[in-house]
């Protein structure tokens, strides 16, 4: 099942950059920035993730492309975890909390 699921991710992976290559080479598209993060996201949810406990096994090449694959989202989140923290930081009367 794990197979699978690295497969299907890999190739949702592919189509997100092939959506984000296009933005670059056709112009600015909506449609293609949607499809690209649905992609990404789509890639990271099936994405059997070491860090998670999905995964035991040892093997260097789905390490890497592991760390690829949640690399657009783990910067997303980042990025958002920061926004939070200056949003806090500020004295703000709400909180996110992530």
């Amino acid at each position: 099942m794990n197979g699978f699921r690295e497969i299907v991710s890999i190739i949702l992976f592919t189509v997100g950059i092939a959506l984000s290559l296009e933005i670059i080479f056709e112009g600015f598209g909506w449609v293609y920035i949607a499809g690209a993060l649905i992609c990404f996201f789509l890639a990271y949810a099936f994405w059997p993730s070491k860090k998670r406990g999905q995964r035991q096994d040892d093997n260097t090449v789905l390490d890497w492309l592991e760390l690829i694959i949640e690399l657009p989202i783990e910067i997303f989140l980042w990025m958002f975890r920061l926004l939070a923290r200056i949003i806090k930081h500020k004295g703000a009367d709400f909180d996110l909390d992530l």
